[in-house]
């Protein structure tokens, strides 16, 4: 969502709408969801709303966890409900640089401003080889912070696969999905619009070749090919839960550099110049509109007269991420594209060699990680959805069948039409 009575700035797009492709979709009837893959390291009540909608979907179920969240307490909590659709995975620290298959030339770039203590980026790999192997075409990402409120949107999403795009996103609605930066300057007024990522995704897993490396914004450049030829397409709705983007100035300084490569090569793209094109004077360019971008906001951040713990907070903010610029240089943002492109070619020849169709136990096995949930360690494929998608689809709605979130789309309002003659089997997204 783009903010309102917007400053313009001549440095900076605030859009990169036009890149996407809206398709409106009425119910399908015969699209299903195969796989959600959820990375998460909070706890393991943050997976309620995965659940819901996997058993809603009558989809399989894959939890990568780590941190907070064990497999075990996954398993625990929830096995009892997915049968043998659900597939969790510990994840351990240091996985990414530990084995081969997901150690990445790009990485190791410019090792002080792209090491994050995120280990996302690894799991929707890890997923996307999963996935693979399993015959998975639709695999739905989903963070765990992100609820997706007319389940039907996913199966949306599922439907306009392979109709010329190979991606499908979800619009993040709710608490906007921005950097720092970027949150600073549409607080300050500045033109600002969100863009579909990793957090409620649909893509082809057998058509994918993307990779997400390890940086801020891994999923623009997992979509950056998709998005030059217009093929990622945008439907339905999902809500981001509210967070802080001001707690920490360290926030800003760790997500500047993949800021900064992201919003360059979108854009060359929003200019229809190749991302090929993108040498050291490009950077040298893209950095100075980057500086000059955040002298804008932090002017205006200046000009802020209620709520000054707040102003205080962004103005720290930005001082991080102008610091971040000392530690990177035109030829390294250079370097790092041109590591990023081989990497490309070498993710496709590993796929290419990995001994897909194996037992899932035994595929894990030789990723050295291990299998729980409740799915069989012998199994080859997924089992496939049986969910059955009527004319006039109930979305998830709480106790009293209202539509969560307040969306007063058709389907919502048929269902809160109906509320009083068919009780909802969800009763919450939020507990």
């Amino acid at each position: 969502m783009t903010a309102r009575n917007s400053w313009v700035s001549p440095h900076h797009h605030g859009s990169h709408r036009d890149l996407l492709r809206p398709v409106r979709v009425s119910a399908p009837s015969n699209a299903h969801v195969d796989m959600i893959a959820v990375p998460t390291s909070r706890p393991v009540s943050y997976l309620a709303h995965a659940v819901r909608l996997a058993e809603r979907l009558d989809c399989t179920l894959l939890v990568l966890a780590s941190g907070k969240c064990s497999a075990s307490e996954v398993v625990r909590r929830y096995g009892a409900r997915l049968d043998d659709r659900l597939i969790v995975i510990d994840v351990p620290i240091g996985y990414a640089q530990s084995e081969p298959m997901f150690r990445f030339r790009a990485d190791a770039v410019a090792p002080e401003v792209t090491t994050r203590p995120s280990d996302t980026s690894v799991k929707r790999n890890l997923a996307l080889v999963l996935a693979k192997s399993l015959g998975v075409r639709a695999l739905f990402f989903l963070d765990d912070d992100i609820i997706v409120p007319d389940w039907v949107d996913v199966c949306r999403a599922a439907a306009v696969m392979g109709r010329g795009h190979r991606a499908a996103g979800l619009f993040v609605d709710g608490y906007p999905d921005n950097s720092v930066v970027c949150h600073a300057n549409r607080l300050t007024g500045g033109q600002q619009d969100t863009f579909v990522g990793g957090g409620a995704l649909m893509v082809d897993a057998q058509q994918a070749t993307g990779f997400f490396p390890n940086v801020y914004n891994e999923d623009w450049f997992f979509l950056l090919d998709s998005a030059a030829d217009r093929a990622v397409a945008t439907t339905g709705t999902a809500v981001q839960r509210p967070y802080d983007p001001f707690h920490s100035p360290h926030r800003a300084r760790g997500e500047e550099f993949g800021d900064v490569l992201a919003e360059g090569l979108f854009w060359r793209l929003d200019l229809g110049d190749s991302v090929r094109g993108a040498d050291a004077a490009f950077w040298k360019r893209a950095l100075d509109r980057r500086l000059h971008f955040i002298d804008e906001v932090q002017e205006r951040v200046g000009r802020m007269r209620d709520a000054p713990s707040l102003r205080w907070r962004i103005e720290a903010s930005l001082e991080a991420a102008t610091l971040a610029h000392h530690t990177f240089t035109p030829s390294i943002c250079a370097h790092y594209l041109e590591s990023w492109l081989h990497d490309r070619k070498g993710w496709n020849r590993r796929l290419a060699r990995m001994p897909f169709g194996r037992p899932l136990g035994e595929l894990l096995a030789s990723l050295h990680l291990t299998l729980a949930g409740t799915a069989d360690p012998g199994m080859r494929t997924i089992p496939a959805p049986t969910v059955v998608m009527s004319p006039d689809p109930q979305p998830l709605a709480d106790s009293h069948g209202e539509p969560l979130w307040g969306l007063r789309s058709p389907l919502t309002v048929a269902a809160a039409g109906r509320r009083a003659s068919v009780p909802s089997v969800d009763s919450s997204l939020t507990a």
